[in-house]
């Protein structure tokens, strides 16, 4: 027995997600388990927990098949929040309306992992937190089967990095430490040819 979501071709439902994104992140804060015949989804971001104004983070969404049936012509949604500039959708995605939006076919016991790359804008306050909401409809006219939601926490920008963030200030960093190193070099061989 196969599930099936109507047609061949896609469209993004973002009234339907938005809403369900607000929805969503209320089930998984409250611990709500979605139905025993539903393929769980997971929603996990790459690399460190927080980010920059101005750096990339990629948000990874697991799709798990934990049924004995394959999933097919469902639709994957994940709302990317403001705050963030979606840069690609990868895995054939679209996005529309600050939702990515994938066509899952899945087979049982199998997973399908789906990215999308974003940058945190600049005007981004620091210790915001950005909520990204992923959701699993294997029938469009029906709730989700699964939801699931991770945050990345806006940052400041690396101490280690300083003053040196943008590419101008760093080149001009380096090229007045080479003027340095070469003063330096012609004191120390006057300095040699006086003594000579």
């Amino acid at each position: 027995m196969s599930r099936v979501l109507g047609g061949s071709r896609y469209r993004a439902v973002p009234v339907l997600i938005g809403a369900v994104a607000v929805g969503a992140a209320a089930l998984v804060a409250s611990g709500a388990a979605a139905d025993e015949q539903a393929a769980p989804v997971s929603l996990s971001v790459s690399g460190e927990d927080g980010a920059a104004p101005g750096e990339e983070v990629v948000l990874r969404t697991s799709v798990t098949n934990g049924d004995s049936a394959p999933v097919e012509g469902a639709l994957l949604a994940q709302h990317v929040p403001e705050g963030m500039e979606v840069l690609e959708v990868g895995q054939g995605g679209m996005v529309e309306e600050g939702i990515a939006n994938w066509g899952v076919g899945i087979p049982a016991g199998g997973e399908a992992h789906h990215t999308v790359r974003v940058r945190i804008a600049e005007d981004t306050a620091v210790d915001e937190r950005l909520m990204s909401t992923a959701c699993l409809l294997l029938d469009r006219d029906a709730e989700p089967t699964a939801c699931a939601s991770d945050t990345v926490l806006v940052t400041e920008r690396s101490a280690a990095l300083g003053g040196l963030a943008d590419r101008a200030t760093l080149v001009g960093s380096v090229g007045a430490g080479l003027v340095l190193v070469l003063v330096w070099f012609l004191w120390r061989r006057r300095g040699a040819l006086r003594s000579r």
